[in-house]
């Protein structure tokens, strides 16, 4: 049986370890509204400049192509010459743990994209420290990580989305891939977050844009228009994207927190009263032996 300093020892680190909890909870909880706030924030100007791309499909696509390959803004909408088995995936986890299975989830669904496509080589734009992590333990000979970006979080800025998104269309080009998958969790609420998995280059996920009875004429064209658009549309994007994971991961890291500190508040409880029965217990036996010794000496 655990003696009385025992139980008062392991009270004292638990209730230590919950004022932890308690204050990484409070942490998320004061960044949370901020987040939430950029976030929406960021979320009007990216639907727009999808709209506008989408707009823009049908006269892209129209486009004369020249004799060998397809045009530099055909590419990105349909990649009819990227090659099939080169392709990329980009992952966004956080950078620390203690946020349920926040992470897990990700790391879940990026290890069964890598099963599935374990004949193609893969290039890997990886966002966060554990999914960096994770991924530089793998030894597949197939998957090269192309880009990392660690320690941005929770002070996302629109400077980290430029570098990620120039970086992704520049070698998206340069190697000629076939397409660009993009894994991370979606902010749907502070109770919940919700896993993505979608394709993100070429832009043939894009709707088709609705037929229009006017006639437009672009200034200084459709293509310069377009290619002054593309970056803008992935660097928009990648910031909303990053935001959004943003804000979930506090929101795990706060409901996490909670529960781990409420789970800690019951063991406390429950070693209270084992500290209670053991005191209990001791005083009894210590009864038991004045009573004892007082019957010996009587008899």
């Amino acid at each position: 049986m655990e003696s009385l300093r025992d139980i008062r020892q392991n009270i004292k680190a638990i209730k230590s370890t919950q004022q932890i909890m308690q204050t990484m909870k409070m942490i998320s909880n004061a960044r949370i509204r901020k987040a939430q706030d950029a976030m929406t924030a960021a979320r009007p100007f990216a639907k727009k400049m999808l709209e506008m791309v989408t707009d823009l499909k049908q006269e892209v696509l129209a486009l004369p192509q020249p004799e060998m390959g397809e045009s530099w803004a055909s590419r990105f909408f349909i990649n009819r010459t990227g090659n099939p088995d080169k392709i990329g995936v980009l992952v966004i986890t956080g950078d620390k743990g203690l946020a349920g299975s926040f992470n897990a989830v990700i790391l879940r669904a990026l290890m069964k994209f890598l099963r599935e496509n374990r004949n193609k080589q893969i290039f890997v734009f990886a966002v966060g420290k554990k999914g960096r992590d994770f991924l530089a333990r793998l030894r597949m000979p197939n998957l090269q990580i192309v880009y990392e970006s660690v320690g941005i979080f929770p002070k996302v800025s629109y400077a980290h989305a430029e570098l990620l998104g120039e970086a992704m269309m520049k070698f998206f080009l340069k190697e000629n891939l076939g397409n660009i998958t993009l894994i991370y969790n979606d902010f749907k609420s502070m109770a919940s977050q919700n896993l993505v998995q979608q394709e993100f280059l070429p832009f043939d996920h894009l709707p088709q844009a609705q037929p229009d009875q006017h006639e437009f004429e672009f200034e200084p064209g459709v293509l310069d228009i377009f290619k002054l658009l593309v970056p803008r549309l992935i660097k928009a994007n990648m910031y909303r994207i990053l935001l959004e994971s943003q804000a979930a991961n506090l929101a795990a890291t706060t409901n996490a927190m909670d529960a781990a500190s409420k789970n800690a508040g019951e063991i406390v409880e429950a070693l209270g009263l084992k500290l209670n029965k053991v005191r209990q217990a001791g005083i009894t036996n210590e009864i038991l032996d004045i009573v004892n010794g007082a019957e010996a000496l009587n008899n």
